[in-house]
Protein backbone atom coordinates (compact mmCIF):
# COMPACT_ATOMS: atom_id res chain seq x y z
CA UNK A 1 0.00 0.00 0.00
CA UNK A 2 1.35 3.93 -0.88
CA UNK A 3 1.09 5.69 2.16
CA UNK A 4 2.84 8.85 0.38
CA UNK A 5 -0.51 10.32 -0.34
CA UNK A 6 -2.43 9.33 3.09
CA UNK A 7 1.12 11.31 4.55
CA UNK A 8 0.88 13.93 2.20
CA UNK A 9 -2.73 14.90 2.76
CA UNK A 10 -2.53 14.62 6.57
CA UNK A 11 -0.11 17.46 6.19
CA UNK A 12 -2.34 19.45 4.53
CA UNK A 13 -5.08 18.66 7.65
CA UNK A 14 -1.93 19.56 10.27
CA UNK A 15 -2.25 23.09 8.44
CA UNK A 16 -5.93 23.98 8.64
CA UNK A 17 -6.01 22.54 12.29
CA UNK A 18 -2.89 25.00 13.50
CA UNK A 19 -4.80 27.68 11.55
CA UNK A 20 -7.56 27.63 13.96
CA UNK A 21 -6.00 26.53 17.22
CA UNK A 22 -2.32 28.27 17.45
CA UNK A 23 -3.83 30.59 19.92
CA UNK A 24 -5.62 28.21 22.14
CA UNK A 25 -3.75 27.65 25.95
CA UNK A 26 -4.15 24.19 25.04
CA UNK A 27 -2.05 24.31 21.97
CA UNK A 28 0.64 26.23 23.32
CA UNK A 29 1.16 24.52 26.71
CA UNK A 30 1.22 21.24 24.57
CA UNK A 31 4.10 22.35 22.93
CA UNK A 32 2.51 21.37 19.79
CA UNK A 33 4.31 24.07 17.14
CA UNK A 34 7.56 22.25 18.23
CA UNK A 35 5.84 18.82 18.29
CA UNK A 36 4.75 19.95 14.68
CA UNK A 37 8.52 21.21 13.81
CA UNK A 38 10.29 18.09 14.51
CA UNK A 39 7.61 15.88 12.60
CA UNK A 40 8.49 17.75 9.04
CA UNK A 41 12.54 17.09 10.28
CA UNK A 42 12.42 13.65 8.90
CA UNK A 43 11.01 14.18 5.42
CA UNK A 44 13.18 18.00 4.97
CA UNK A 45 16.18 16.46 6.07
CA UNK A 46 15.84 13.38 3.78
CA UNK A 47 14.88 15.97 0.83
CA UNK A 48 15.92 14.37 -2.13
CA UNK A 49 16.07 11.42 -0.48
CA UNK A 50 12.04 11.03 0.19
CA UNK A 51 10.46 8.41 -1.32
CA UNK A 52 8.32 10.67 -3.33
CA UNK A 53 9.78 14.25 -4.35
CA UNK A 54 6.37 15.90 -3.80
CA UNK A 55 6.70 15.25 -0.24
CA UNK A 56 10.06 17.06 0.77
CA UNK A 57 7.95 20.33 -0.99
CA UNK A 58 4.91 19.55 0.72
CA UNK A 59 6.43 19.76 3.95
CA UNK A 60 8.77 23.00 3.69
CA UNK A 61 5.86 24.95 2.43
CA UNK A 62 3.73 23.61 5.11
CA UNK A 63 6.41 24.65 7.38
CA UNK A 64 6.82 28.13 6.55
CA UNK A 65 2.82 28.16 6.44
CA UNK A 66 2.61 27.13 9.64
CA UNK A 67 5.67 28.95 11.21
CA UNK A 68 3.92 32.44 9.75
CA UNK A 69 1.03 31.81 11.95
CA UNK A 70 3.21 30.02 15.19
CA UNK A 71 6.26 32.73 15.55
CA UNK A 72 4.10 35.80 16.52
CA UNK A 73 2.33 33.09 19.00
CA UNK A 74 5.92 31.79 20.42
CA UNK A 75 7.11 35.41 20.73
CA UNK A 76 4.10 36.45 22.40
CA UNK A 77 4.46 33.25 24.82
CA UNK A 78 8.40 32.59 25.20
CA UNK A 79 8.15 31.02 28.27
CA UNK A 80 6.14 28.36 26.95
CA UNK A 81 8.30 27.35 23.23
CA UNK A 82 12.01 27.83 24.88
CA UNK A 83 12.40 24.50 23.76
CA UNK A 84 11.26 24.84 20.13
CA UNK A 85 14.14 26.95 19.08
CA UNK A 86 16.59 24.90 18.84
CA UNK A 87 14.06 22.10 17.00
CA UNK A 88 13.96 25.09 14.48
CA UNK A 89 17.37 25.74 13.82
CA UNK A 90 18.31 21.95 13.82
CA UNK A 91 15.01 21.30 11.13
CA UNK A 92 16.34 24.62 9.09
CA UNK A 93 19.37 23.54 9.02
CA UNK A 94 18.84 19.85 8.19
CA UNK A 95 16.93 21.13 5.07
CA UNK A 96 19.25 23.67 3.91
CA UNK A 97 21.84 21.21 4.30
CA UNK A 98 20.46 17.88 3.17
CA UNK A 99 22.86 14.97 2.97
CA UNK A 100 21.33 13.71 0.16
CA UNK A 101 22.63 15.66 -2.80
CA UNK A 102 19.97 16.38 -5.86
CA UNK A 103 20.31 13.68 -8.65
CA UNK A 104 22.70 14.42 -11.63
CA UNK A 105 19.61 14.11 -14.05
CA UNK A 106 17.75 17.07 -12.43
CA UNK A 107 17.49 19.78 -14.87
CA UNK A 108 18.68 23.51 -14.60
CA UNK A 109 14.77 24.60 -14.69
CA UNK A 110 13.89 22.03 -11.47
CA UNK A 111 17.25 22.65 -9.77
CA UNK A 112 16.56 26.40 -10.03
CA UNK A 113 12.79 25.35 -8.87
CA UNK A 114 14.16 23.96 -5.09
CA UNK A 115 16.58 27.13 -5.20
CA UNK A 116 13.85 29.04 -4.67
CA UNK A 117 12.57 27.42 -2.26
CA UNK A 118 15.86 27.59 0.29
CA UNK A 119 15.79 31.11 -0.49
CA UNK A 120 12.12 31.70 0.80
CA UNK A 121 13.18 29.46 3.91
CA UNK A 122 15.96 32.63 3.85
CA UNK A 123 13.66 35.31 3.55
CA UNK A 124 11.79 33.75 6.43
CA UNK A 125 14.96 34.18 8.15
CA UNK A 126 15.57 37.71 7.02
CA UNK A 127 11.89 39.42 7.76
CA UNK A 128 10.63 36.75 10.41
CA UNK A 129 13.60 35.57 12.78
CA UNK A 130 16.21 37.98 12.64
CA UNK A 131 13.72 40.93 13.13
CA UNK A 132 12.96 39.90 16.77
CA UNK A 133 16.15 38.19 17.82
CA UNK A 134 15.59 39.84 21.78
CA UNK A 135 12.75 37.64 22.24
CA UNK A 136 14.79 34.56 21.35
CA UNK A 137 17.38 32.35 23.10
CA UNK A 138 20.88 34.05 22.30
CA UNK A 139 21.57 29.88 21.56
CA UNK A 140 19.19 29.79 18.60
CA UNK A 141 20.38 33.09 17.19
CA UNK A 142 24.11 32.36 16.99
CA UNK A 143 23.27 29.02 15.30
CA UNK A 144 20.75 30.92 12.73
CA UNK A 145 23.98 33.72 12.05
CA UNK A 146 25.92 30.25 11.56
CA UNK A 147 23.29 28.56 8.98
CA UNK A 148 23.32 31.67 7.12
CA UNK A 149 27.46 31.70 7.23
CA UNK A 150 27.19 28.54 6.13
CA UNK A 151 25.05 28.85 3.22
CA UNK A 152 26.87 31.86 1.75
CA UNK A 153 29.75 29.67 0.35
CA UNK A 154 29.61 28.60 -3.47
CA UNK A 155 32.14 26.57 -2.92
CA UNK A 156 30.75 23.78 -0.83
CA UNK A 157 28.43 22.11 -2.99
CA UNK A 158 31.46 21.27 -5.92
CA UNK A 159 34.53 19.36 -5.21
CA UNK A 160 36.02 20.91 -8.19
CA UNK A 161 37.02 24.45 -7.74
CA UNK A 162 37.86 24.14 -11.63
CA UNK A 163 34.83 22.45 -12.77
CA UNK A 164 32.53 24.72 -14.77
CA UNK A 165 30.48 22.16 -15.21
CA UNK A 166 29.61 21.03 -11.99
CA UNK A 167 29.94 25.03 -11.16
CA UNK A 168 26.24 25.12 -13.26
CA UNK A 169 24.77 23.89 -10.32
CA UNK A 170 25.84 26.06 -7.47
CA UNK A 171 23.33 27.34 -5.58
CA UNK A 172 24.24 31.18 -6.12
CA UNK A 173 20.77 32.74 -5.49
CA UNK A 174 20.96 30.86 -2.31
CA UNK A 175 24.24 31.84 -1.25
CA UNK A 176 23.83 35.71 -2.14
CA UNK A 177 20.53 35.58 -0.13
CA UNK A 178 22.18 34.15 2.54
CA UNK A 179 25.05 36.55 2.05
CA UNK A 180 22.91 39.57 2.03
CA UNK A 181 21.14 38.93 5.26
CA UNK A 182 24.21 38.45 7.10
CA UNK A 183 25.26 42.13 5.76
CA UNK A 184 21.39 43.47 5.85
CA UNK A 185 21.82 42.91 9.40
CA UNK A 186 25.51 44.16 10.54
CA UNK A 187 23.83 47.36 10.49
CA UNK A 188 21.27 47.75 13.11
CA UNK A 189 21.91 48.87 16.72
CA UNK A 190 19.36 51.08 17.26
CA UNK A 191 18.11 49.08 20.61
CA UNK A 192 20.64 46.86 22.50
CA UNK A 193 18.79 43.79 21.27
CA UNK A 194 19.54 45.12 18.07
CA UNK A 195 23.08 46.30 19.31
CA UNK A 196 23.83 42.17 20.33
CA UNK A 197 22.87 40.96 16.99
CA UNK A 198 24.62 43.12 15.24
CA UNK A 199 27.63 42.03 17.34
CA UNK A 200 27.30 38.39 16.07
CA UNK A 201 26.50 39.53 12.38
CA UNK A 202 29.24 41.45 11.07
CA UNK A 203 31.83 38.99 13.64
CA UNK A 204 30.24 35.99 10.89
CA UNK A 205 30.17 38.37 7.75
CA UNK A 206 33.97 38.86 8.71
CA UNK A 207 34.73 34.70 9.01
CA UNK A 208 32.85 34.95 5.88
CA UNK A 209 34.49 36.83 3.95
CA UNK A 210 37.75 35.56 5.59
CA UNK A 211 37.39 32.76 4.50
CA UNK A 212 36.23 33.73 0.56
CA UNK A 213 38.90 35.83 0.31
CA UNK A 214 41.35 33.18 1.26
CA UNK A 215 40.03 30.05 -0.63
CA UNK A 216 39.87 32.65 -3.71
CA UNK A 217 43.70 33.05 -3.56
CA UNK A 218 44.90 29.51 -2.85
CA UNK A 219 42.22 28.51 -5.94
CA UNK A 220 43.17 31.38 -8.30
CA UNK A 221 46.83 29.74 -7.54
CA UNK A 222 45.98 26.41 -8.49
CA UNK A 223 44.12 26.93 -11.28
CA UNK A 224 46.77 28.33 -13.18
CA UNK A 225 46.03 29.92 -16.32
CA UNK A 226 42.65 28.18 -16.46
CA UNK A 227 39.90 30.50 -15.25
CA UNK A 228 37.92 30.30 -12.17
CA UNK A 229 34.49 29.01 -12.72
CA UNK A 230 31.76 32.83 -12.89
CA UNK A 231 30.13 32.03 -10.13
CA UNK A 232 33.81 32.16 -8.45
CA UNK A 233 34.22 34.98 -9.48
CA UNK A 234 30.78 36.60 -8.75
CA UNK A 235 31.41 35.50 -5.36
CA UNK A 236 34.84 37.64 -4.22
CA UNK A 237 33.52 40.40 -5.83
CA UNK A 238 30.58 40.41 -3.59
CA UNK A 239 32.38 39.85 -1.04
CA UNK A 240 34.78 42.52 -1.88
CA UNK A 241 31.78 44.86 -1.76
CA UNK A 242 30.84 44.00 1.54
CA UNK A 243 33.72 44.75 2.94
CA UNK A 244 33.75 48.04 1.50
CA UNK A 245 30.45 48.38 2.98
CA UNK A 246 31.16 47.42 6.16
CA UNK A 247 34.68 49.40 6.08
CA UNK A 248 32.35 52.38 5.71
CA UNK A 249 30.20 51.88 8.32
CA UNK A 250 32.55 50.91 10.86
CA UNK A 251 34.23 53.93 10.60
CA UNK A 252 30.95 55.88 10.89
CA UNK A 253 29.74 54.46 14.06
CA UNK A 254 30.64 55.15 17.59
CA UNK A 255 34.20 53.95 19.10
CA UNK A 256 32.60 52.67 21.58
CA UNK A 257 29.89 50.51 19.59
CA UNK A 258 33.04 48.43 17.68
CA UNK A 259 34.75 46.16 19.54
CA UNK A 260 38.79 45.87 19.70
CA UNK A 261 38.54 42.42 18.12
CA UNK A 262 36.28 43.53 15.17
CA UNK A 263 39.23 45.47 14.14
CA UNK A 264 41.52 43.12 14.54
CA UNK A 265 39.22 40.73 12.08
CA UNK A 266 39.53 43.71 9.70
CA UNK A 267 43.24 44.51 9.86
CA UNK A 268 43.92 40.37 9.47
CA UNK A 269 42.17 40.73 6.14
CA UNK A 270 44.72 42.86 4.55
CA UNK A 271 47.11 40.47 3.75
CA UNK A 272 44.38 38.63 2.01
CA UNK A 273 43.38 41.04 -0.13
CA UNK A 274 46.66 42.18 -1.07
CA UNK A 275 47.55 38.25 -2.68
CA UNK A 276 43.98 38.86 -4.34
CA UNK A 277 45.97 41.84 -6.64
CA UNK A 278 46.77 39.34 -9.07
CA UNK A 279 44.00 38.62 -10.48
CA UNK A 280 43.15 38.59 -13.60
CA UNK A 281 39.45 39.45 -13.75
CA UNK A 282 38.15 43.20 -14.32
CA UNK A 283 35.18 42.58 -11.79
CA UNK A 284 37.83 41.22 -9.11
CA UNK A 285 40.18 44.20 -9.69
CA UNK A 286 37.50 47.25 -9.01
CA UNK A 287 35.84 45.38 -6.35
CA UNK A 288 39.18 44.93 -4.77
CA UNK A 289 40.48 48.57 -5.25
CA UNK A 290 37.72 50.29 -3.77
CA UNK A 291 38.24 47.69 -0.78
CA UNK A 292 41.78 48.34 -0.19
CA UNK A 293 41.25 52.45 -0.33
CA UNK A 294 39.05 52.05 2.92
CA UNK A 295 42.23 50.84 4.50
CA UNK A 296 43.56 54.23 4.32
CA UNK A 297 42.12 55.79 7.67
CA UNK A 298 43.09 52.66 9.15
CA UNK A 299 46.87 53.40 8.54
CA UNK A 300 48.62 55.16 11.16
CA UNK A 301 52.61 56.28 12.34
CA UNK A 302 54.14 53.28 14.80
CA UNK A 303 52.53 54.16 18.22
CA UNK A 304 49.19 55.51 17.66
CA UNK A 305 46.78 52.61 18.52
CA UNK A 306 43.36 55.24 17.80
CA UNK A 307 41.04 53.31 15.61
CA UNK A 308 39.04 55.64 12.89
CA UNK A 309 35.77 56.87 14.35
Amino acid sequence: MNFVPFSEKTIEMVIELYRNTAKHPAVIQAHVLQHIIKAFRLPLGLKYGCPSPTTWMLSINALLTILNIGLPVARKHEADFQDMWPELALTLEDFLFSKNPSLPTLSIEDFQRDETVDCKVVQVIRDDVLPFAGTMPKDFVMKIMDILNKGSIHSATSDSFIDTESSRKLREEFAKACFETLLQFSFITRTANEGSLTKMAVQSLLQRCQEVVKNYVEDERLSGKCPLPRPRLAEIASVLKAITTLLLSLKKASPNNVEPSVWQQVIQLYPSLVECTTSSSPQVCKALKEALHEYKDLLSSPGHQNVPC
